[in-house]
């Protein structure tokens, strides 16, 4: 591992008037396109460039202006109309100087982006927004029309109540259309992934991978009179949960994220340092690969499931910093079917299905997270324990790892039998529903018809008292059929140094910088 030199971290605050806030990150993103990826580590370091039409008010699920002003639907639940945020000024530098402010035509370039698989950026940077598969875009959204220069019209082909809450997440950031056809006229589509322009209060400086990512203030962020910024904005990036609770001990960095339940617990005891915790909105889960002619049968998966002790999963990695998972909606979500219990631990049964099955002696690979995650603090050690408790039932399982980007890179093409992963949800539960949708990314290459129905209904219904007995039903057929062993719900908890003010925890995994001060 290459870790950044304290001096370079701690320079920047002995330079004067400039202010600089030093968060100590997991890893390197893998790409600076926010489409195409459903990596937290990319999204939190796109977040600080670029701006969402809608935003939540920090903390809260409560929907405030963002780069559309207002919003309005029709009277058949159809049509959103939006009127756009004027005079807001895109990033420059020296490969992009930009010639006018955000308008409509850049809405209409970023949505045609993530609707259209057969344009130049598409087939430069292949695959299609996790997100948009997983919340139904490619059937949902009939039109989007530019009505004037600050006036947009997004038609639906049904009513979903989950819509307006999607353009809140980080897939839906605002790109340049300027920039785009700057990019195309080059011959450089795939460039838009190296080099973001956005409307953000912090413009993207330098990256240089596992090491940094620097950014600088955005002079003309629209919102620079209600939210205070510091100057400078550095990502140490550092993969080592231990070392992220030491630098920031030493104060390299003033905020670290995530560390595990054995550094938060020596944190807490620093006077120097204090902690925002929060229930999390996540899942930890171990995905099975449905392609694999064993775990494509139901009794298999029942039998490696019941075979985990999941209790002393959660007790040895978690500690009191989780929960066993009952289902795959986190219990923190309104939408949570609570009266749903995990199969028994029972070896025995499990050795029986399996038999049955006809499959044993059976032999996977069982891929362990490389990182620290609030879902899941020890992939290494939760993937030995299932190895262990495996083998009782006559499952030989070699444990498999790669560094995080081809992690996720391989479970997207289904080179694994079974993965450990997770999901950073929120309060819209269509989005952690979504992930076992037909043809999402949920590593388990999943798909019931009678599932995504329920999905469908659930977006359809405008009442949440409708729509949580559907995610009840799709949460019942889900434990049911175990595309995935959902094993713990984590709790969030960011260590920071005790000087700093500002910093508002977000319980969908998303870390905003804007207001956060080091003193």
């Amino acid at each position: 591992m290459r870790c950044l030199p304290a001096l370079l971290l701690t320079l920047p605050l002995l330079a004067g008037a400039d202010t600089t806030l030093r968060f100590c990150s997991a890893g390197s993103p893998k790409t600076f396109d926010p489409t195409a990826t459903d990596s937290g580590i990319d999204h939190i370091a796109h977040l600080p460039i670029f701006g969402t039409l809608v935003e939540l008010r920090r903390g809260t699920d409560e929907f405030i202006p963002g780069l559309a002003t207002s919003w309005s639907l029709s009277p058949d639940g159809l049509a959103y109309t939006f009127e756009l945020r004027r005079g807001v000024s895109w990033h420059a530098s020296a490969d992009f100087k930009p010639t006018r402010p955000f308008n409509a035509d850049d809405v209409l370039f970023t949505f045609g982006r993530l609707l259209n698989r057969d344009s130049a950026f598409a087939k430069a940077l292949p695959g299609v927004s996790p997100y948009v598969v997983s919340f139904g875009w490619e059937k949902l959204i009939r039109r989007v029309e530019k009505l004037g220069e600050h006036q947009v019209r997004i038609t639906l082909a049904e009513r979903d109540a989950s819509f307006l809450h999607a353009l809140t997440q980080a897939f839906v950031l605002m790109q340049s259309a300027e920039l785009g056809a700057q990019l195309l006229k080059a011959g450089t589509p795939q460039r838009i992934a190296q080099m973001p322009v956005g409307t953000g209060p912090f413009q993207f400086k330098s990256f240089r991978a596992d090491s940094v990512i620097r950014y600088v203030k955005h002079p003309g962020w629209w919102r620079k009179d209600e939210t205070p910024r510091v100057d400078q904005l550095v990502y140490a990036i550092t993969p080592d949960a231990t070392v992220r609770a030491q630098r920031l001990k030493r104060n390299e960095c003033d905020i670290a994220d995530p560390v595990g339940p054995a550094e938060l617990a020596d944190l807490a005891k620093d006077p120097a340092i204090k902690l925002a915790t929060a229930p999390g909105m996540n899942v930890g889960i171990l995905a099975y690969n449905t392609r694999r002619p064993a775990l494509a049968k139901l009794e298999v998966r029942q039998a490696l499931d019941m075979a985990i002790d999941k209790a002393a999963l959660v007790r040895t990695i978690y500690g009191d910093a989780g929960t066993l998972a009952t289902s795959p909606i986190p219990a923190a979500n309104w939408a949570h079917d609570a009266t749903l219990k995990p199969a028994p631990h029972d070896p025995a049964k499990a050795r029986a299905l399996l038999q049955k099955a006809r499959v044993l002696p059976l032999n996977l690979t069982l891929w362990a997270m490389p990182v620290v995650r609030n879902y899941n603090p020890n992939g290494q050690r939760m993937a030995q324990m299932i190895q262990a408790d495996w083998a009782k039932v006559g499952v030989t399982a070699r444990i498999v790892t790669y560094e995080w980007g081809e992690y996720l890179r391989r479970i997207d093409a289904g080179d694994h039998d079974a993965a450990l992963s997770g999901w950073n949800g929120d309060p819209e539960p269509a989005g952690t529903a979504g992930q076992l949708a037909c043809g999402a990314a949920s590593g388990t290459f999943w798909c019931n018809p009678a599932y995504d129905k329920l999905l469908a209904e659930a977006r359809q219904a405008l009442d949440p008292a409708e729509r949580k007995p559907l995610y009840a039903k799709a949460q019942r057929l889900a434990m049911e059929q175990l595309p995935w062993t959902p094993i713990a719900y984590g709790r969030i908890a960011v260590p920071m140094r005790a000087t700093v003010k500002g910093f508002v925890l977000e319980l969908d995994g998303s870390r905003y910088f804007d207001g956060a001060l080091p003193r």
